[in-house]
């Protein structure tokens, strides 16, 4: 049994299946380029299966699927289904933008996906746009009730809040995901050590 610095059993693994993304969140990942992994490096589909198996073995229950963006990985079905076919492992998840999960989410859950959690920070087409760079809030939408209508459960929403940017979208989150049956989490505003440019200041507190 793997155990952490508090003798605790670890039991969730996040495997990053590639470090590129389709957007440039302005608290994520800014910059327009970067220097990118070369494809020769980054683990196949069978080095990873490989890797589950053993993590598995010392105690792992738990996969999660996370990138950069993972959808952008070519053929991910693929590994979905690898992953969740291997013996003792109760629960495979994917934490994705949702961007790309609308064309997608059919060979993703014929391959033995079951739920997925989608970053959303606001419902404001126009802000959406300024946070993410690149990104269509439809596309996301579109994506998120995609993967309700393939049966995805638990779906849960995942919002960074970033004060004087988007402190005023919690509440519409909340009635959104109260509304349609998904589970809602905020996430602070975190220096990711690269060039977002993190301040204290931009944390949101709370009112009293």
């Amino acid at each position: 049994m793997l155990v952490d610095a508090y003798k605790r059993p670890i039991r969730d693994l996040r495997i990053s299946v590639t470090d590129r993304c389709n957007f440039r969140c302005t608290y994520c990942m800014p910059l327009d380029e970067y220097e990118w992994i070369d494809k020769k490096e980054i683990l196949t589909f069978e080095e990873i299966t490989r890797l589950a198996r053993l993590f598995i073995q010392f105690g792992v229950e738990k996969i999660r699927l996370t990138g950069g963006e993972p959808l952008v990985r070519q053929d991910l079905a693929v590994l979905v289904k690898k992953l969740s076919a291997l013996d003792g492992l109760e629960d495979l998840c994917l934490t994705t933008n949702g961007a790309l999960l609308a064309e997608k989410i059919e060979s993703l859950s014929q391959a033995g996906l079951r739920r997925v959690n989608i970053s959303i920070d606001t419902l404001d087409a126009n802000k959406f746009k300024r946070m993410t760079k690149r990104g269509d809030l439809n596309k996301v939408l579109e994506g998120i009730f995609a993967a309700k209508k393939a049966g995805l459960a638990p779906i849960k929403l995942n919002a960074v809040i970033e004060r004087g940017v988007n402190e005023d979208d919690i509440l519409p989150l909340v009635e959104f995901s109260r509304e349609h049956g998904f589970a809602m989490r905020f996430i602070e505003y975190m220096d990711v050590g690269n060039s977002n440019n993190w301040t204290s200041a931009k944390l949101a507190q709370r009112k009293r």
